[in-house]
């Protein structure tokens, strides 16, 4: 996008924020006040990271550090202390889920057992605990100790089944290992197996994404988690585009792909379950960041509190440091002004794909009319429809969204990540 046409989304950007959430609601993450604590939550989910990777992927932005076992203890000291101040803070609040990203977070899966038994204890764990994982760290071994550690959901970062999008990708395993590794945990008597894989990557065929769905739902997976290659400048790929020249698929390819993601899940029977994700049968929905309200814990986890966003420290040696001082390793907090929490609310709601009419008024209060308007407005131009007491997003309505979300959504990210990843405690980041 050239200068100008920066310049133009960003005033454009500032006039519908303004909009929706009114002039009072600041786009500034800057250091928590000296003395801040989070309220006390009577529900919420958690988050947990675990920045560790035998290999670091050229599209992944996330905090991660290369794997070394001599690093685990640390981390699972500081993860420990980390869900103590937690717990101290918001006092022993009802969990609904436990979800754990990273990094592959089974390569420091004793660890992580040895966290999710302390957190049973701080909290009222209700719901799933659901786990990211990788092929190539999928061994025999795998199952058993998942379900030891009390796992009940699981997402394989497939990507793709082709060698040659593997290469891309810069993925260090074979096709084989990826459908090996699907296979043991669809037979493995999970409540849910998810399989992410990737399109819009240079040089693939809409015919080529349809194959890798395919492949992965015969393999066993109840659910597809569909997704693009963003390319945020400061990871790899970023720079590998920009150096070797490559090009990501057009619009016109992009939309492409979707339709036939689109069109290949309706007649193979997975119901869209949000923007990216279709689900086939009675599973439960995995889903990695459609919760209302969440506490992170690990280096750069985020945290959606009734009162803002709050984010550790990105540094791994810094947030460690932090946490086995006892003094949290809160580095940013963005406050939130009268309905910017409804307003958040209908933004996931909205990446369902269904949003409710009923919660409207509960959640954005004076507000409702305003994104009543909205959603009608999304309904004449074919993006939405009404069926009974739910707005549904139409096919073209989840890729305008697709997109929407890589051009906001993405950069206000891209920002935050760029200043957390250059220092431990930056002074202010504007979105």
């Amino acid at each position: 996008m050239s200068t100008a046409g920066r310049g133009a989304s960003r005033l454009a950007t500032r006039a519908l924020r303004r909009h929706l959430v009114g002039p009072a609601q600041p786009w500034v993450f800057r250091p928590p006040p000296p003395r801040y604590l989070p309220q006390r939550v009577a529900r919420t989910s958690l988050y947990l990271h675990v920045p560790f990777c035998r290999s670091a992927c050229p599209y992944c932005p996330y905090t991660k550090v290369t794997y070394d076992p001599g690093l685990v203890p640390g981390w699972r000291a500081a993860a420990l202390a980390e869900a103590e101040w937690w717990a101290a803070a918001v006092g022993p609040t009802e969990v609904g889920s436990i979800y754990i990203g990273g990094g592959t977070p089974t390569l420091a899966l004793d660890a992580v057992g040895a966290v999710l038994e302390r957190l049973r204890s701080l909290f009222r764990l209700t719901g799933d605990v659901c786990v990211e994982t990788s092929p190539a760290d999928v061994d025999a071994g795998l199952v058993p100790r998942l379900h030891a550690a009390g796992v009940t959901m699981v997402s394989l970062g497939v990507q793709s089944f082709s060698a040659r999008h593997l290469r891309t990708l810069g993925r260090q395993y074979s096709p084989a290992v990826a459908e090996q590794a699907l296979d043991r945990l669809a037979r493995g008597g999970f409540a849910a197996v998810n399989a992410d894989v990737m399109f819009a990557l240079p040089g693939q065929t809409a015919a080529d994404v349809v194959a890798d769905l395919r492949h992965a739902a015969a393999l066993g997976a109840g659910q597809v988690t569909t997704y693009p290659l963003f390319t945020f400048p400061y990871t790899a790929v970023g720079r590998y585009l920009d150096l070797r020249g490559v090009r990501l698929p057009d619009l016109r390819t992009r939309r492409a792909h979707y339709r036939a993601i689109s069109r290949w899940a309706a007649a193979e029977g997975f119901e869209r379950v949000s923007v990216w994700g279709f689900r086939r049968g009675a599973a439960p929905r995995y889903s990695s960041v459609t919760r209302d309200g969440y506490i992170g814990i690990g280096p750069g986890a985020g945290s959606h509190l009734p009162d803002g966003f709050v984010l550790d420290t990105f540094d791994l040696d810094t947030w460690r440091e932090r946490c086995l001082a006892g003094r949290g390793a809160l580095a940013l907090r963005l406050p939130f002004a009268a309905q910017m929490a409804g307003w958040w609310w209908l933004y996931w709601r909205v990446y369902d794909t269904r949003i409710p009419e009923h919660g409207l008024d509960a959640m954005l209060g004076p507000d409702a009319a305003k994104a009543r308007r909205w959603l009608r407005a999304l309904e004449a131009a074919a993006l939405a429809r009404r069926r009974d007491d739910v707005w549904e997003l139409t096919d073209e309505g989840a890729f305008w969204l697709h997109l929407t979300q890589n051009h906001l959504a993405l950069a206000y990210v891209d920002r935050l990540w760029t200043a957390g990843r250059r220092e431990p405690w930056p002074t202010a980041v504007p979105l």
